[in-house]
């Protein structure tokens, strides 16, 4: 018995600290350089944690970490592009699995692996972070009751007041955001899916104080390819997202010059470099160092409409995350790297009962994730107008 953490990279570190503080049972931290999950296993030196050097894709050395570590669990928090790679190695092992997201796209393949974890008798929860994650949760609180569910509206926003001192904050990996304001975004609407123009779709959405109102647009998110399907009569499913205004636009600037592309430019002195290698290379500096003490916090938001007793009924499901004081992580950081480590215990403590490939917001009951979230200094409660 026990939890296999696979990648200790910013997200994984998280997760892996709060595996640390929380989880009881034996710990395997692996990286593909192994001094990052040596180092995070060394936050408590007093636990006892294995650790391997895995690169994901030797699935032969990834199934042979997994049955010398004796897990029975698997978090992924490596990038979703090799998920489908992970899961036919959890398959081989015979582990369970979850991970924090596939961009829509990937996720719809993964639910393919269906029949082959029941295969082997294992669950695996695909995105399982906080959006998607806690907001397929978040979905599933606030249509309980309801007989039919005609629309769910998946949004996130936060406010920080860190004192800054740097031209650009980058909230994650700029890879990321590339893909979020690069991508086009796929929604269901009246019954059927879209896509549309990154970017598109700004609304103002209501937020609790100290938020209020905030400006978001369509992304590309994993909510709308599990959801429809999830919930009987669903006809319109979407994910929104908040972010500052000049980042935005540095992005866009970014993009539009090129350094997103992955083809190799050749320089005057015959060498070549790929644009989107070197831009992540030089803003890795402006994503939130240790020194700077974070200081946010952000909304999960998830607006269900639908039918009860015969009625119209709207539900507006909330979660509340603040920065992590002592370890100095922000707040969607925070509650992105938290939520595996709550669902990989519950799953390694027998917990979660179903089996295949199944998404959060059928995998468990939404209390037991909150309550895990709670204990953790987040906040969830309804909105009934």
């Amino acid at each position: 018995m026990g939890i296999f953490l696979l990648g200790c990279g910013e997200m994984g570190t998280i997760t892996g600290t709060d595996l640390l503080e929380t989880y009881e049972g034996d710990l395997a931290f692996a990286d593909r350089e192994i001094g990052r999950a040596q180092k995070l296993a060394q936050r408590y030196p007093k636990r006892k944690v294995k650790t391997f050097s895995v690169d994901v894709r030797d699935k032969k050395a990834l199934v042979k970490a997994l049955k010398d570590s004796k897990a029975t669990v698997l978090i992924n928090a490596v990038n979703y592009y090799f998920n489908l790679d992970i899961m036919s190695a959890c398959l081989e092992a015979g582990v369970d699995y979850l991970d924090l997201g596939g961009m829509f796209h990937t996720t719809l393949k993964q639910l393919g692996l269906d029949r082959a974890f029941k295969g082997k008798d294992l669950v695996a929860i695909p995105g399982m972070g906080s959006s998607p994650g806690i907001t397929n949760a978040l979905a599933s609180y606030a249509a309980e009751g309801m007989e039919r569910v005609k629309t769910i509206d998946v949004s996130f926003a936060d406010k920080d007041y860190t004192a800054y001192k740097t031209p650009i904050v980058l909230p994650y990996t700029i890879l990321t955001l590339f893909e979020e304001f690069g991508y086009k975004p796929v929604i269901f609407k009246d019954g059927k899916y879209e896509q549309l123009e990154p970017l598109s779709g700004e609304v103002d959405k209501r937020f609790p104080r100290p938020l209020g109102s905030a400006r978001c647009f369509f992304t590309l998110h994993s909510e709308a390819a599990t959801l429809p399907t999830s919930f009987k009569g669903v006809e319109n499913c979407w994910f929104r997202g908040s972010f500052d205004p000049g980042l935005v636009d540095k992005i866009r600037f970014l993009m539009a010059i090129g350094f997103e592309s992955r083809e190799e430019v050749r320089l005057a002195d015959g060498k070549t470099v790929i644009p989107r290698d070197v831009i992540v290379k030089m803003t890795e500096k402006f994503i939130p160092s240790s020194d700077v003490k974070i200081d946010d916090t952000e909304f999960l938001r998830v607006e269900v409409e639908g039918m009860q007793n015969g009625k119209s009924k709207k539900v507006v499901a909330y979660c509340q995350s603040f920065t992590n004081k002592k370890w100095n992580i922000a707040a969607g950081s925070w509650d992105t790297g938290v939520a595996p480590s709550v669902v990989a215990q519950m799953i390694a403590d027998g917990k979660v009962k179903v089996r295949g490939v199944v998404p959060p917001e059928l995998a468990f009951k939404a209390e037991e994730l909150f309550s895990g979230l709670e204990k953790r200094n987040m906040k969830i409660w309804l909105d009934k107008p």
